[in-house]
Order: C-alpha cells, then structure tokens, then sequence
C-alpha cells in the first residue's frame, strides 16, 4: 500500500512538479526563445517570383520583432492576424516549431491583371477584381496590363476582365504570354494587343475560349504566309476577320 502510495505521489505529484520546473527553467534562460522565422509559401503560381520575393522579406522583416521572443510568449491569433494585414496574402496558417522556431504558411494571390496607376506605378489585380498594393514595374509579374480609364473606377470590368483572360490558353500563339494590353469598348467587348506583332485582337466577352482558339489558328496561318496582320476581329459567330497593314 505504502509502495502504491510512493508511486502515485510520484507520479501525480513529484514527476509533474519536476517538469515544470524544468521547462521554467529552460524558457528563463531563453532556450525557447524565437531564433528562427520561416514562411512558406504555399502553391504560389509560376511567373510571380519577382512579385513575392519582396512581399515575403517585407513580412519577414514584419516580424522580426519576435525573435529572442518565448514561443511560450507568442499568441498566434496576434501573429496571424498581423499577417493577414498584408493584401497580397489570401490566407495565412501560423505554427510554433519547438524549440525555437516560429513557422507561418501562406496562401498568396495570384495577380491576374495588372493597372497602370499614377507616377507609372502598377496595380496588381486579384480573381475578385481587387486592387492590391502599387509596385514597380521590376516587382510585377509578367500579365497583360489592363489599359483605359474605365478600369480604374468599376471592379465588376476588373472582374469580367480576369474571367476573360482566364478562358484564353496559358500557352499557344494566342495566350496569356502573347498579350500585352486588354482593352475594353461598351458596344464591341474587350480587346487585345499581341506582344511581337502589336496585332490588335477583337475577342469581345462570350465565348472567349472558342474565339482565342480561331484566333491561334489565324496566327499560325498569318506567321507561316509572312503576312502582315493589324486587326483581327474574332467577335464573329463563325469566321474570323483579318486586316492587313496595307488594308485601310
């Protein structure tokens, strides 16, 4: 009995006790202080590095204030939602790695679009059709910029225009990478200027993958024949409509 009452003290007393002490112990002379903070990214899209590097080191640089810091002294509610602040991230799951390590996963935006802004800044812009943060030209990542003032004042054209590019091939002779600008006429819909040849593409706002697929088809005809092409109106409901540069 005297045995059975030894090991419980023990083990419900003495034991925990020790622990305790312990971690006390270790945590006042900073053994669990921060030393390191890492974020990862989590899926982030492919042409958006020089987007994200400097975002990234602006939150790391955020919370460097942490370090030297107890994890036991961290409130990750507080740490998260300093990083959901920063626009470009959609979500953010923050972790403490023991001993020393504060982890943060984030999910970032993709940008879509890009606006010229004022003073030659560009605006990023997200699936929803929202503006995040102006960055130089060096920092956005390779997108159609979007031109005309119409864009600027009316999300939902922001939003129809995302929609639009996102229904046109990442790759081909008509794609995402072959389009520079996208404009946007009330009574024709949207239209395009290719990168290389400055073609200007009238694809207007339905059917825009049926239409990009004619227009790549053109563009490859156009290419092989060394014909000069200005405009081709593909916002037809069965052919496709190619001036020449000659043509007036």
């Amino acid at each position: 009995m005297k045995k059975l009452v030894i090991k419980l003290i023990f083990g419900f007393i003495i034991l925990p006790a020790s622990l305790a002490g312990t971690l006390f112990y270790l945590n006042k002379n900073g053994f669990f202080n921060i030393q390191r903070i890492e974020v990862v990214l989590e899926n982030p899209s492919a042409g958006q590095e020089q987007f994200l590097k400097p975002n990234v080191d602006a939150l790391e640089a955020a919370l460097a204030k942490y370090k030297d810091v107890s994890l036991w002294n961290i409130k990750l509610k507080t740490v998260s939602k300093e990083a959901k602040e920063f626009d470009w991230i959609e979500s953010a799951m923050i972790s403490r790695s023991w001993p020393a390590t504060l982890s943060l996963k984030v999910k970032p935006y993709e940008v879509k679009l890009l606006y010229m802004g004022k003073a030659g800044k560009l605006l990023p812009i997200i699936k929803d059709g929202s503006f995040l943060a102006p960055v130089e030209a060096k920092q956005a990542p390779d997108v159609a910029i979007l031109e005309g003032d119409n864009f600027a004042a009316k999300n939902e054209l922001r939003k129809k225009a995302v929609e639009v590019i996102e229904e046109i091939p990442a790759d081909g002779k008509f794609s995402r990478k072959t389009i520079s600008e996208i404009r946007y006429d009330g009574k024709e819909g949207f239209w395009m200027t290719m990168i290389k040849s400055g073609i200007q593409v009238k694809i207007g706002d339905d059917q825009v993958a049926l239409k990009a697929a004619r227009v790549s088809k053109v563009v490859d005809y156009l290419e092989n024949r060394q014909f000069d092409a200005r405009v081709i109106d593909a916002n037809l409901s069965k052919k496709v409509l190619v001036r020449l540069r000659k043509d007036p």
